[in-house]
């Protein structure tokens, strides 16, 4: 039995941490391009150069809450919410930002990566291509027992610090970490170097890379820790290093992290760790703040962890969140909490984090040879800043106390590095009890039990106080009166003195009254005598007032929705808070007082089980305040339909999408959305005062089914990786998987085994076909042994019944008309309202198809836009056309709509980006047509040529072409492009950018799109040279392009270059193609870039080629007569400008001759 549970996000994703870069990196790839990102249920998100959601490729019937936490963008699919908020599988797996993060989009890795779940997996990853039917599977599969969690990546946290932390004192004591083992877990370690030959005892890595420090993070962290220098030692001098390599270039596994803390306290022996990197914002109930945790309470060890770099934009980082583990902050020289130190208290539960400062801004410490080059002080040194550098002085200092008390543990270690800390002018939330000292740490005889108290989070309603006791203990030999201070309010009390005798231990109560007043408290209790001061951490957060809002939810057959949520968006900040419905369709949430908008989605489900395919889709929007506990029901039954109704009886609704949003976070997207199949109908329910901030959005594609049955009126759609028929008609019989098969469409349902198996089973028992009612997923990549269509069960019925009767399967190659019909709300939903198509009304589009080679099927996206943007969150319009072909398309036009184009040339969507040989052409803009307007479209013309408008909507965010910065110039363009549209993913070919200045090279980019080079300030002469080559069946043209643009540039300058543009008009057929042994009348033209100014062209010539550029002719108007069918013409173009700017491109295989 689910139960109900609440799940507001702040409570939710906390703990669900993962490592992310201490510093923000972009989350998209660095020249800004889309992506797509497998999830683990198979559905693939796909986001912009900003890392927002444009578009979510889903599962069959597949609906979606998309909503933002702490600047983080989540898109789960409403199948996985129960699975996520009972615990049982790591929310992570759908926090779109931390994945771009991690690098696990699909252009870089094609797994998603797991820890824990108790699940035989191989290698302990899902691959993509099966994510969807892994996850269709996962009730047999059994999520277990241990939750299952992503296995993210950490990244590292980035001679007068050493004395700041009173070392000297110590060593002058005679203590120096003699005798005491410190664990590095980080990058490796320089072999070699100097200050660490002696110092490292033992090393291992768990990355597979090597241990030798190719990164230079893992050795200036050794090295503050126990380096052997005569200007830069290590805090612990003479304590030996365990060294364990756990991060590589790519970031660090948690798995390889675990791995390397488990060897370092099992295997070494280690007393202190120290673990110089971190994830996201963590309540400490992590796979890694877990393992430290569990680690500490086994063997002891004292784990010290940086608090991380986010400064106040996200909370401590795990590790650093675990309780047992010593989270430090990093301070600079003078004394102050770096801006970039990530600020407490801990996620979640609010409790005390970090718990102590230690100087970590501009440290200098050992550099691994050929590392950290713009941070090298000298060959031997590097200057470094972040809570990575703080940890290891505590850490160090951790080894210098565990030589004077041998026989304390991990707790008492880390209470008395935090008791005896020097105050600093800054909260507890931010740098514990302060700076870090030694030298105190050592001498003092006076200690307390713990290092701070965390009163946590205490909910709303507030009608008692709270009490936390810190408990003295006086080493010496003679009794001690302990005066008690705090800078903690009027809302806490504490007595004024305590005395505590020699050896023994005196109790302190710390009283909170809540009910003064509800915020946040962070403070420090100090306790104080003759040459003692004893300091505690304190921290509270009084919840402020809060009510409940409590749903019943009711499905239009008067049950309980399968998957059923609730988003709550608060009106004021934006912020998301999901709640889950219990199997009766209830659900409570205590929020905040605000204003919130209510948004759902209730799916009436068919019998089918397993997946299933909704036979209705209700979309409920409303308003409430939660100034007071407030119920609601949303009943179906109630709900208006919302019907879209076109003039053209030829074609049928393949898709339909709608959005359901409240758009308040920049760049980001709280609401629901996803894809309703066929014709299933569509309601709308509205509560509550109006919400003029909603956007509701309906999105619809409608053609001919490219295969259907001429005696049934189901719905069809090819799987991913299905064969076509041929075009025509076809008579089967129809069958049952257990039935004679032969030469049969077989109709199966989906709820047994996989798809794939399914089709080879079929085919080797001689089926022609089959047809899957109801499927579970649709995993992309592999390749089905024959057809295999799907259904909607509901749809199905009259199918089923009459099995072992002939049916006519009509199939086309690409339908003849489609329609792109997109219906944006603001403020209302329509619930009631029948939008009416008229072709009259729309922009009719003769669009054409060409091909560049073997003729096969082009993926085609679709994506609506508003004043020129993709509309962020709104779901695509996919299709197939088989080139070459011709048809007519139609589109919504006016109130600002707009549709950029991507169509995937050689492969379908979905298949590995990552293929060197194929590509995807995009708009260079959004195409903006007028209702009742007519226009042609031409994709793929040859001919292909370099072109300085790299700048289509989606890859681009930033602008293209080769522009002057400052004493820079950058390069982004493309190497394969037309007048309309530029290969966006540009992972076609293989290809460089060389840049020359006088004749000398400064650089090659290493491919043929993207660089950037400084350059003097002075006036020079440049030479750019693309070159780029590509080989593919569909795309044989233009198999190899080059490209020298002569340029002069000088500093001081910004803008776009004055570099020159070659266009070519070339009349082919729509197989790019021209009748070999006639002349073809040309045109070439040039002119200077976008933003460049306009240009006098002084000098163009044009040559072609019929041996791919063995021998040239040269061309006026004409090429001539020349070459053999099956043969193909290359062309050259040289061109100048009066100003002596220069061009010269030659395009190999431009075009193809036929006979």
């Amino acid at each position: 039995m689910r139960r109900a549970r609440m799940a507001v996000v702040a409570a939710l994703v906390a703990g669900l941490s993962s490592p992310v870069a201490a510093q923000a990196e972009p989350v998209t790839g660095p020249d800004g391009e889309v992506r797509t990102i497998t999830l683990i249920t198979g559905d693939k998100v796909v986001v912009d150069g900003r890392g927002s959601p444009v578009g979510v490729d889903g599962r069959p019937g597949a609906q979606f809450v998309q909503y933002v936490r702490d600047e983080h963008q989540y898109v789960i699919p409403a199948d996985a919410l129960d699975d996520v908020e009972q615990d049982r599988l790591d929310r992570r797996f759908f926090d779109v930002t931390a994945l771009l993060e991690f690098g696990y989009d699909d252009a870089r890795t094609d797994r998603v990566p797991l820890l824990g779940g108790g699940l035989a997996l191989a290698e302990n990853a899902v691959p993509k291509a099966e994510a969807a039917r892994w996850w269709a599977r996962r009730g047999t599969a059994t999520l277990g027992a241990q939750k299952l969690w992503l296995d993210g990546k950490a990244k590292l946290a980035l001679a007068e610090s050493v004395p700041m932390v009173g070392a000297p004192a110590a060593w002058q004591a005679g203590y120096d970490g003699t005798g005491v083992t410190v664990a590095v877990l980080d990058t490796g370690y320089d072999q070699e170097h100097p200050e660490l030959k002696d110092a490292v005892a033992v090393s291992r890595d768990f990355t597979g890379v090597g241990i030798q420090d190719d990164i230079g993070h893992g050795t200036h962290v050794a090295a503050t820790v126990a380096g052997r220098s005569d200007r830069y030692h290590g805090v612990a001098k003479g304590a030996k290093l365990a060294v364990g390599r756990v991060c590589a270039q790519d970031g660090c596994p948690e798995s390889a992290i675990i791995a390397g803390m488990e060897w370092a306290v099992r295997e070494v022996g280690a007393k202190v760790v120290n673990l110089s990197l971190g994830g996201d914002q963590s309540d400490g109930t992590d796979p890694l703040s877990q393992a430290v945790d569990r680690l500490t309470a086994e063997t002891g060890a004292l784990f010290v962890v940086a608090a991380g770099n986010a400064g106040d934009r996200r909370r401590v980082s795990a590790p650093a969140a675990a309780d047992e583990a010593l989270a430090v902050a990093n301070l600079t020289k003078q004394g102050a909490l770096n801006e970039w130190s990530s600020h407490g208290p801990r996620f979640g539960d609010h409790a005390v984090k970090p718990d102590l400062a230690a100087p970590g801004t501009d440290i200098v410490a050992a550099r691994a040879k050929g590392t950290l080059p713009g941070e090298a002080v000298d060959d031997l040194h590097a200057r470094l800043t972040g809570t990575s550098m703080a940890a290891p002085h505590v850490a160090g200092a951790a080894a210098v106390l565990a030589q004077r008390h041998p026989s304390w543990t991990a707790r008492e270690l880390k209470a008395q590095l935090m008791a005896t800390a020097k105050p600093v002018a800054d909260t507890s939330d931010h740098v514990g009890t302060g700076l870090l000292d030694v030298g105190r740490a050592v001498a003092q005889q006076v200690r307390a039990d713990v290092g701070s108290l965390s009163f946590g989070l205490l909910e709303w309603p507030h009608t008692k106080t709270a009490e936390k006791t810190v408990t003295y203990r006086n080493d010496g030999d003679q009794p001690v009166t302990l005066t008690l201070t705090h800078d903690l309010g009027q809302d806490f009390t504490v007595q004024s003195t305590v005395d505590v005798p020699a050896h023994g231990t005196a109790p302190v109560v710390v009283t909170l009254d809540p009910r003064k007043g509800d915020g946040t408290f962070f403070g420090t209790l100090k306790a104080t005598a003759d040459g003692v001061a004893v300091t505690t951490a304190v921290g509270a957060y009084v919840q402020e007032e809060r009510h409940a809002l409590t749903a019943k939810v009711i499905g239009r057959d008067g049950g309980a929705p399968r998957d059923g949520f609730l988003l709550a968006v608060d009106l004021k900040t934006g912020q998301g808070s999901l709640i889950t419905l219990d199997a009766d369709g209830n659900g409570t949430a205590k929020l905040p007082v605000s204003d919130y908008a209510v948004l759902s989605r209730i799916n009436q489900p068919s019998a089918l089980p397993g997946w299933y395919t909704p036979v209705s889709m209700t979309d409920v929007v409303g308003r409430v305040s939660t100034a007071q506990d407030v119920s609601v029901t949303l009943d179906a039954r109630e709900a208006k339909p919302i019907t879209v109704a076109l003039d053209d009886p030829a074609v049928r609704q393949l898709h339909r999408y709608a959005d359901i949003l409240v758009p308040l976070t920049p760049g980001k997207v709280s609401g629901v959305s996803g894809p309703v199949q066929g014709s299933v109908p569509v309601y709308g329910l509205s509560f509550g005062d109006p919400l003029p901030q909603l956007d509701y959005r309906t999105l619809v594609k409608a053609a001919q089914p490219r295969v259907s049955l001429a005696e049934f009126p189901v719905l069809l759609r090819y799987f991913g990786g299905s064969p076509y028929f041929t075009p025509g008609k076809h008579r089967l019989r129809t069958a049952r998987p257990d039935g004679d098969v032969t030469g049969a469409l077989v109709v199966a349902d989906g709820t047994g085994e996989s798809e794939y198996e399914l089709a080879q089973r079929m085919k080797d028992a001689g089926a022609a076909a089959v047809v899957v009612l109801g499927p579970q997923g649709l995993p992309w990549n592999d390749q089905t042994a024959l057809p295999v269509l799907s259904a909607a069960d509901y749809e199905a019925a009259d199918l089923v019944a009459h099995i072992g009767r002939e049916v006519t399967v009509e199939a086309v190659d690409t339908a003849p008309v489609s329609y792109h019909l997109f219906f944006p709300e603001h403020g209302t939903l329509p619930a009631g309202k029948t939008y009416a198509v008229r072709k009259a009304d729309l922009a009719e589009v003769k669009a054409q198809y060409r091909s560049s080679g073997a003729d096969g099927a082009v993926g085609q996206r679709v994506y609506p836009t508003r004043d020129g943007r993709i509309v962020a969150g709104m779901p695509i319009l996919d299709e197939v056309v088989v080139a070459p072909a011709a048809r007519t398309e139609y589109y919504s036009a006016g109130d600002g709509i707009g549709w950029y184009h991507e169509e995937s040339v050689g492969r379908m969507f979905g298949t590995d980006a990552r293929d060197p040989n194929v590509g995807t052409w995009s708009d260079y803009e959004p195409v903006v047509m007028q209702p009742g307007g007519r226009y042609r479209r031409d994709w793929n013309p040859a001919v292909t040529a370099p072109r300085l408008r790299g700048t289509s909507l989606v890859q681009w965010a930033a602008g293209g072409g080769v522009t002057r910065v400052g004493d820079a110039i950058e390069a982004k363009v493309s190497p394969f492009a037309t007048r309309s549209a530029v290969e966006s993913w540009r992972r076609t070919g293989v290809g460089a950018l060389e840049l020359k200045r006088d004749g000398v090279t400064l650089g090659s980019s290493g491919n043929p799109w993207q660089g950037r080079w400084s350059v003097p300030a002075e006036q020079g002469r440049y030479e750019l040279t693309l070159s780029a080559g590509r080989s593919a069946p569909q795309v044989e043209l233009s198999s190899n392009v080059s490209t020298t643009w002569g340029f002069t540039s000088t500093g001081g300058t910004a803008g776009a270059l004055p570099l020159l543009e070659v266009d070519y008009t070339v009349p082919l057929d729509i197989r790019n193609s021209a009748k070999a042994g006639l002349p073809l009348p040309v045109r070439f033209t040039a002119q200077r870039q976008a933003g460049a100014g306009k240009a006098k062209i002084r000098d163009l010539k044009a040559f072609a080629s019929f041996d791919d550029g063995a021998t040239w002719v040269p061309v006026r108007t004409l090429i001539p007569r020349g070459g053999k069918p099956g043969g193909y013409v290359s062309l050259r173009v040289t061109a100048s400008d009066t100003e002596g700017n220069t061009v010269d491109q030659t395009v190999l295989r431009a075009y193809r001759l036929r006979a």
